[in-house]
């Protein structure tokens, strides 16, 4: 195991694993659930991609890239905010958020716009640094693996198909099949029960607090925070914090 990173503090921080240096031993994680959308596939990356083809297509003679951009956003972000709160459904919001911005440009609705920018999620989906092989690692040890997300249905199922996460588990479960978003603890109990085990010896992995987190948080679960982004956690710590997937980083998982 290398040494902790030039910066990091001398005594190590329980909960925080640093780029280049770990922690903990995983002795006690005998399985592992994964979100998926920015803590294994670059999400942003796809996202920056198929909006911006979006635009090139549907919206130049309405609005600038910049306002363009900024607009879906401001929507989106409110939108899954809603579905996190259970006040929506996530099968409505890939249609939803394009409907806004059509009413807010003063243009009528195509049904294409959100068939065509999920279309490009999907060819644009690629891995995050290091994730393939933490997965690989983690089925080499035998641990136990699971996927739940909040994303779309067909989406997903498209992404986990072209990046083969049926090679690590066979148990993916989406919100939009399912009835529950994460937070509630119901998707998790449902992605437990089908592995056949429960909270006790489980870890959450997730870049989200709200979802992930929060949602690891009711049920008694360790939580591993993907933190690429290196924000700070303002309400509560979560058990581990990673900044990036690389094998340093990652070497407390295995055992």
């Amino acid at each position: 195991m290398s040494s902790l990173s030039p910066d990091s503090p001398a005594t190590p921080n329980f909960n925080e694993i640093q780029s280049g240096g770990s922690v903990l031993k995983m002795a006690s994680y005998q399985t592992v659930l994964f979100d998926i959308d920015d803590t294994l596939i670059d999400f942003k990356r796809s996202e920056t991609l198929s909006l911006a083809s979006t635009y090139a297509h549907f919206f130049t003679q309405v609005a600038t890239k910049e306002a363009f951009l900024r607009d879906y956003h401001r929507i989106n972000q409110a939108l899954w905010k809603q579905v996190e709160e259970g006040t929506i459904s996530s099968s409505i919001l890939g249609s939803l958020r394009f409907q806004q911005l059509a009413e807010l440009y003063h243009i009528p609705f195509s049904s294409d716009v959100p068939k065509y920018y999920e279309g490009q999620l999907i060819v644009n989906s690629h891995w995050i640094d290091g994730a393939k092989e933490l997965l690989d690692a983690l089925k080499k040890h035998k641990i136990q693996l699971g996927f739940v997300s909040n994303g779309f249905a067909h989406i997903q199922h498209a992404k986990s198909k072209s990046l083969r996460l049926s090679d690590y588990s066979d148990v993916l479960i989406i919100s939009e099949e399912v009835g529950w978003a994460k937070p509630d603890p119901k998707i998790f109990h449902h992605t437990l029960d089908r592995l056949n085990t429960t909270s006790n010896g489980t870890l959450m992995f997730g870049d989200s607090l709200t979802s992930d987190g929060e949602g690891a948080r009711r049920m008694g679960m360790s939580f591993c925070w993907y933190n690429p982004s290196r924000a700070s956690a303002k309400d509560w710590l979560p058990d581990h914090i990673l900044h990036d997937l690389t094998e340093d980083s990652v070497s407390f998982l295995l055992p």
